[in-house]
């Protein structure tokens, strides 16, 4: 058995002038929000940075500074607001393997914590938190932008405008014998339901670069689908206002070696955006 946790929000929600990256290496989400769009307070989680080619550049190199600061999204062009706090200089790394590095040397993920948004309420451009570059170390950087290779969950209602009706998922293998573990899959359904009419892209990940550990030996564990398509390439939805639009979840199974008898579990995160 695992649970696939859900997270409800719209991921990264930047409509106007973001989209989903190709390749993407840093997970962050909203597990909770309160207040209204205008004055909220977000619960978010930043999951984990997958390592990063060597030669993929840092947009902020060469600047006169560039800090790397926990944030949110603040205006509808994607610049940040006031940053929950600024977390190392990178404007001397001229690769994002390096400002990966730095960022590591002083931070462990998962990083958790509360953010704050006092401003303009973004609609098509919806809130998230993640790790954002910019050229002032306490924010409101109008330069600022979220890393490239983000995947910025956005917020639940009451602030955020979908969610995933469902609790967590649980795909449940019930007793199965070692040789039929390989490929074995279980699969169940979630509800997407928006209050606005919105374009969607649900992702499916888990701890291990997408993929779910079940043993700590590394001896088996789950790759995620939805809709047939590799969790984290994702599902595209088109969800009417005030509808609910359902998408298939699926774990398949793999082995390295032999696994030996007992329980197996592990968790993974369902996360909304806008492609």
């Amino acid at each position: 058995m695992f649970i696939l946790k859900r997270f409800p929000a719209l991921f990264i929600t930047i409509g106007l002038l973001f989209s989903a990256p190709a390749m993407a290496s840093i997970f962050s989400y909203i597990t909770h929000s309160e207040g209204e769009p205008a004055h909220a307070t977000y619960t978010y989680v930043i999951q984990r940075w997958d390592p990063e080619p060597d030669n993929t550049p840092n947009p902020c190199y060469g600047w006169s500074q560039c800090w790397i600061t926990i944030n949110h999204k603040h205006d509808a062009n994607g610049s940040p607001g006031s940053a929950v706090r600024s977390i190392v200089r990178v404007e001397k790394e001229r690769y994002l393997s390096g400002v990966r590095a730095a960022v590591m040397s002083v931070e462990s993920f998962p990083i958790q914590g509360t953010a704050r948004h006092d401003g303009d309420p973004l609609t098509s451009n919806q809130e998230c938190v993640g790790l954002f570059y910019e050229s002032k170390e306490g924010g409101w950087s109008p330069n600022g932008r979220l890393l490239p290779g983000s995947l910025c969950g956005i917020a639940p209602p009451p602030v955020g405008a979908c969610k995933i009706t469902e609790g967590a998922v649980n795909l449940n293998y019930g007793d199965i014998d070692e040789v039929s573990l390989e490929n074995a899959a279980r699969a169940q359904n979630i509800n997407i339901t928006c209050n606005l009419a919105m374009k969607v892209l649900v992702i499916a990940s888990g701890s291990d670069s997408g993929r779910v550990p079940l043993r700590t030996d590394n001896s088996l564990y789950a790759d995620l689908f939805l809709d047939g398509n590799p969790g984290e390439k994702g599902s595209v939805i088109n969800v009417p206002k005030n509808g609910t639009i359902p998408v298939e979840v699926k774990s398949i199974l793999h082995t390295n070696g032999r696994v030996a008898p007992g329980h197996f579990s592990g968790s993974g995160s369902i996360i909304l955006t806008m492609p």
